[in-house]
């Protein structure tokens, strides 16, 4: 395989997840587990697994996105102008709240200054990308600072013994 242009467009998260979900179908139905090189199946499980859970929008229960998720939420937001990465973030990270957007529009206040077409911009995309499932992404934070946690005492117990 030779690369031919890099980066010459940019994929959403769903974009990522449906082509690995439609490859891993393909190869399943030709049987053609054993031509793949070894570690992609461990790379497209690990990465699938990634946008299934929660906070990832493509964790949500029922399934936000479908084909038409993408097209109807740039023409929804076509009148606020957003970048190509701003729009981008915005449907990889579904922000609701204006904190949220916040973290993924530059100089918002100097764009949006009121707040209402802040409220305003979230409402768009929670009618279009669905309600984040607010119980599932507690949960989620909680076993990943758990997790954080535990990293950081293996870590210090690492440098002690290293002394």
């Amino acid at each position: 395989m030779k690369i031919l242009e890099s980066q010459s467009a940019t994929l959403t998260n769903y974009e990522v997840y449906t082509h690995l979900m439609e490859q891993r179908a393909r190869y399943a139905k030709k049987g053609m587990k054993g031509r793949r090189p070894g570690n992609l199946e461990t790379v497209v499980k690990e990465l699938l697994e990634y946008f299934q859970e929660a906070p990832s929008p493509l964790g949500s229960k029922p399934f936000p996105y479908n084909e038409n998720t993408i097209r109807t939420l740039f023409e929804r937001l076509r009148a606020y102008d957003f970048t190509k990465a701003e729009f981008l973030m915005i449907l990889n990270l579904r922000p609701t709240k204006p904190e949220n957007l916040n973290t993924v529009v530059e100089e918002m206040e100097g764009r949006f200054p009121g707040e209402e077409q802040q409220l305003e911009i979230c409402a768009i995309i929670t009618e279009v990308l669905g309600k984040p499932d607010g119980e599932a992404e507690r949960q989620a934070m909680s076993e990943n600072a758990i997790e954080a946690r535990k990293e950081i005492e293996r870590q210090g117990e690492n440098m002690e013994l290293d002394e």
